[in-house]
C-alpha cells in the first residue's frame, strides 16, 4: 500500500514504528524515513527538503548500478552485512562491515555490491536528486557480479 507523505506542523511529533519499516523492506529494498520525494514509497516519511534520511536492505546479493552525486555528501552506517564499493577513478575497493560509518562525498563515482542480509542506515545532505549514471564498463559489470567475499 502506498501511502501519501505526512506534513507536520509545529509542536507534533512524527512517528515510523519498526514493524511499518520492516513490512515496507519487504517489498523494496529502499524506504526513505525523511526528504522531499518526487516518487511515491510504501512507508510514511517527513517531507523536507534539506536533508534525505532512510534504510536500505537487501535481503539477497545486490549490486548497484554505477552512478555519483553532484551535491549531497552521503553518511551511511552499516547497521549490518558488508557492502563494498568500488572507486571508477582509483580502482581501489572499499569494504564496509557491521557497525562502520563512512561518507561519500559528491563527484565520487562508484559502484556498489552487498551480501545478503546487508541493511545501510543513510543521510543525505542536501537533500533532492542529484544522482548521476554512469555507462557500465565491462570491468565494472565484472566487478559486480562478482560475491562479496
Amino acid at each position: 500500500m502506498i501511502v501519501q507523505r505526512e506534513v507536520l506542523m509545529d509542536k507534533k511529533m512524527f512517528i515510523v514504528k519498526n514493524d511499518e519499516i520492516q513490512d515496507a523492506l519487504l517489498n523494496s529494498t529502499r524506504q526513505y524515513l525523511t526528504g522531499k520525494l518526487a516518487l511515491p514509497q510504501e512507508l510514511n516519511y517527513f517531507e523536507d527538503d534539506k536533508l534525505e534520511i532512510g534504510i536500505t536492505s537487501y535481503s539477497d546479493a545486490s549490486a548497484e548500478m554505477p552512478h555519483y552525486h553532484t551535491k549531497a555528501h552521503e553518511y551511511q552506517f552499516l547497521v549490518s552485512g558488508v557492502t563494498e564499493y568500488l572507486d571508477l577513478d582509483t580502482g581501489e575497493t572499499y569494504r564496509f562491515e557491521q557497525g562502520d560509518f563512512y561518507v561519500t562525498p559528491p563527484g565520487i563515482k562508484y559502484a556498489q555490491r552487498s551480501l545478503p542480509g546487508t541493511t545501510i542506515f543513510f543521510i543525505k545532505s542536501p537533500g533532492g536528486n542529484d544522482k548521476v549514471s554512469i555507462e557500465t564498463t565491462q570491468e565494472v559489470r565484472e566487478w559486480m557480479n562478482q560475491q562479496v567475499k
